[in-house]
């Protein structure tokens, strides 16, 4: 009898150390920065603990190489995006219908992969460039339940690198206080760039299918044309990394705007460009810190 309960305890024990050495399965979302050495440590440590890796094109994976190594590899188009929340029944025109459903399938078979390899107990990461909560992808978390196991580490975006290219900080801006990130205007679009600029705050625009003519003509139309404007190409890329100075007024005349590197550039507008932390506001925030130390307002 000894011996039976010995044994039984025994294997209470290694079935102890069995569940708890059994790794949990996990689906993570990791923003790589902008360039290869501007991942994250955090970021790091999940890549080097994930079984299988999620990538938009084949091109990332060679890009990546060195933190991918020989892991498995699954991919879901950056393209997939497109139709997302539409019913493909809906849709009259018969080669739309089909691009809305390919790309269903496209998501639905990713998440799928997803859900099956993190039951399993196993670790996926899709890894993004840049930030993936501006402008990146996430919805693989809005079609996977709610409690499903999943985590965003997020990364150093074009916001981020390209405010860094140029030394300034958008959000000081003389006498503004806040930042507008943005992209060209699209049919059906609420808040449309245009709007946006009647604030005369700081933009920071994306690229995208940028329609550069538009876009200069409504910034005319709102900012003076003395307003600094500068691009940065390839932001956080040492060997790459370009930045291009302008105005408002002067950028199509001055800027061979065809030329830029497709979707590898970002437009910072704004007078923070020029007047650095200077404030507006200089006189007013040094009396308040002069009462906030000494408690009372200075005398002549």
């Amino acid at each position: 009898m000894h011996r039976l309960l010995r044994l039984a305890g025994v294997l209470a024990i290694l079935c102890s150390v069995s569940a708890a050495g059994a790794q949990a399965g996990k689906f993570y979302i990791v923003g790589m920065g902008t360039a290869p050495d501007l991942i994250t440590v955090r970021g790091l440590e999940v890549i080097k603990k994930a079984d299988i890796i999620l990538l938009e094109q084949p091109s990332e994976k060679d890009y990546w190489k060195g933190f991918i190594g020989e892991k498995e590899v699954i991919y879901c188009p950056h393209g997939a995006r497109v139709g997302l929340g539409l019913d493909p029944k809906d849709i009259q025109d018969p080669d739309m219908r089909a691009i809305v459903e390919k790309n269903a399938r496209h998501r639905e078979e990713a998440v799928a992969k997803i859900r099956k390899a993190v039951e399993e107990g196993k670790i996926v990461a899709a890894l993004e460039g840049g930030d993936p909560m501006i402008y990146g992808t996430t919805f693989y978390l809005e079609m996977l339940p709610k409690d499903f196991p999943s985590e965003i580490v997020p990364g150093i975006g074009a916001f981020q690198a390209s405010s860094a290219a140029v030394k300034m900080s958008p959000v000081f801006g003389y006498d503004t206080n806040s930042v507008i990130v943005t992209m060209d205007d699209w049919p059906g679009r609420m808040d449309t760039n245009e709007k946006l600029m009647a604030t005369q705050t700081s933009l920071v625009i994306y690229s995208m299918n940028l329609n550069y003519p538009r876009l200069f003509e409504q910034l005319k139309r709102n900012y003076p044309a003395s307003t600094p404007v500068a691009v940065v190409s390839f932001a956080g890329e040492r060997d790459k990394e370009k930045v291009i100075h302008s105005t408002v007024g002067q950028f199509l005349a001055e800027v061979d705007y065809k030329q830029l590197p497709v979707d590898a550039h970002t437009i910072l507008v704004g007078k923070f460009l020029e007047v650095g932390q200077a404030r507006h506001d200089a006189l007013m925030g040094a009396k308040r810190d002069i009462e906030r130390v000494h408690g009372a307002t200075p005398t002549k």
